[in-house]
């Protein structure tokens, strides 16, 4: 009569079998977390000669676009006093005659469909 392999050969065999499966699954893991890091890093550093800033691509801004609440942010924020009382338009003259520039469009104010071009501008296929 043979005697085939031991349980304990069989067990041990198995763990060698699942140390290699599991080793391989790691690697892969790292691997796609390095490439996924290295891509986020490349949308971080995007090089002036290159691709646009993300805001850069949002367009140009307009005080008239902003909510009066974002409007007086923007005041406070450059020191501009004396605008507590003052509606939107107004907002938008004293913040252009101190040489503010204006943020670019609220997201809010996009549609899906310009939402969904931005992205695919940023990710490089637009």
């Amino acid at each position: 009569m043979s005697a085939g392999p031991s349980i304990a050969d069989l067990l041990e065999q198995t763990n060698r079998q699942l140390a290699g499966t599991d080793a391989r699954v790691y690697r892969r893991v790292a691997d796609h977390l390095q490439r996924s890091g290295s891509a986020l890093q490349a949308l971080q550093d995007a090089q002036p000669g290159g691709t646009q800033a993300p805001k850069a691509l949002l367009g140009k801004g307009s005080f008239l676009k902003q909510s009066v609440a974002s409007l007086k942010r923007l005041c406070r924020e450059h020191g501009i006093k004396g605008t507590s009382k003052l509606q939107k338009a107004a907002l938008a003259k004293v913040l252009e005659d101190h040489g503010v520039t204006p943020p670019p469009p609220p997201l809010e104010s996009f549609t899906k469909k310009e939402l969904i071009a931005l992205v695919k501008q940023l990710l490089g296929e637009g």
